[in-house]
């Protein structure tokens, strides 16, 4: 054991950890008059990431001790696809909270299934493109078996009315199926099949309009659909270079919703400023480093694939939920990943990360 742990990337390894830290201290710092609030004490919500984050370090060091390979077996990839779309229904008999099915209570807490559903597409494409890379192409052979079960998964996590999730699991997808060499004239046919299907989603939807309406002018209704894009837009502004202090930000003060979670990166840019959102950013850029070259070194196709789909699903999301806090994309929930509040992104991005160390073992120069 000893000596797997000296072959993995601490490169990798220690950029997470930090991530994980720091996110656990803006946690504190974000959540902090919410928590007294709502329960009495500061500490409720990074007390409840705590557990993840130690959930999550198992599960990485699990991870690191099974062999990437074993996770191309059918046995596997299958059992994952069915647990998944399992996970996707039952999750539709579980009572709705804030107007939508997305969590599964398990022992005191939420599961969210559309969050493991990420790591699902990028282990069945990988497997599925090891073997049918070189026939993509082939539209019934190739790319007709991997687009129903994407599709599938997608349109359960938009039933559930989690359109930024499905969006991503589109992207994340697509990037695969490009990298494999799929041809442009079928990423443009399946671009404007999900285009056609997600304004119809958006339109049915009268609060995702919104979102859309506040994403293009929030400050047309600063005090309705752009509130939140406004009071984002405040915190970051107000940070300047350096920011206002660790703890010392106002807008988590009941003026920015979802301060903790999904606008986690408002209150970095608040309190610590410019030079602080860099070095998160800075962060990822490792992540995004120290990932793709343990998949351009992987020893197989499989862990090639496995590897820039692992990679892309991190960086992806950060990047997503940056360009969310200072209006690049409209409003979604996408968390930050290893620093927004939320155990099910903690353990899966996780998970991830400890895929790729294994993977780093096997890398040949």
């Amino acid at each position: 054991m000893a000596s797997r742990w000296l072959a993995v990337d601490k490169t990798l390894f220690f950029a997470t950890i930090a991530l994980i830290a720091f996110g656990l201290i803006m946690v504190y710092s974000a959540s902090f008059p919410l928590s007294e609030s709502r329960w009495g004490t500061g500490s409720h919500f990074v007390l409840r990431q705590g557990i993840a984050a130690l959930v999550g370090l198992l599960v990485m060091i699990a991870a690191v001790l099974i062999d990437y390979r074993n996770y191309r077996r059918p046995i596997v990839v299958g059992s994952a696809v069915l647990a998944t779309i399992a996970g996707l229904i039952v999750v539709f008999t579980m009572p709705t909270i804030g107007g939508a099915h997305r969590w599964i209570p398990l022992a005191g807490f939420n599961v969210q299934p559309s969050e493991i559903a990420k790591l699902t597409v990028i282990l069945f494409l990988a497997s599925h493109l090891a073997r049918k890379d070189q026939r993509i192409n082939d539209l019934w052979y190739g790319l007709a078996p991997a687009a129903s079960v994407v599709a599938l998964i997608v349109l359960l996590v938009a039933i559930e009315r989690d359109l930024g999730t499905a969006s991503m699991i589109v992207f994340l997808a697509g990037i695969m199926l490009w990298v494999a060499g799929l041809s442009w004239k079928f990423i443009a046919q399946i671009g404007a099949g999900v285009l056609v299907l997600g304004a119809v989603q958006i339109l049915r939807t009268g609060y995702q309009w919104g979102r859309i309406t506040a994403f293009l002018d929030p400050w047309a209704d600063p005090g309705g659909a752009g509130y939140q894009t406004v009071q984002s837009l405040i915190a970051v502004g107000s940070g300047g270079l350096t920011g206002e202090g660790l703890a010392a930000g106002k807008q988590k003060l009941f003026f920015l919703p979802a301060a903790h979670t999904d606008f986690m990166f408002s209150i970095v840019g608040e309190e610590l400023g410019l030079l602080g959102a860099v070095t998160v950013l800075l962060g990822f850029l490792v992540i995004v480093w120290r990932g793709a070259r343990a998949a351009l070194r992987a020893p197989d196709r499989f862990g090639f694939y496995l590897g820039i789909g692992l990679t892309t699903f991190v960086i992806l999301q950060a990047l997503v939920n940056m360009s969310i806090v200072v209006n690049l994309l409209p409003t979604t929930g996408i968390p930050l990943p290893f620093v927004s509040y939320g155990g099910s992104s903690m353990v899966v991005c996780c998970a991830a990360i400890g895929v790729l160390l294994n993977l780093s073992q096997h890398g040949h120069a």
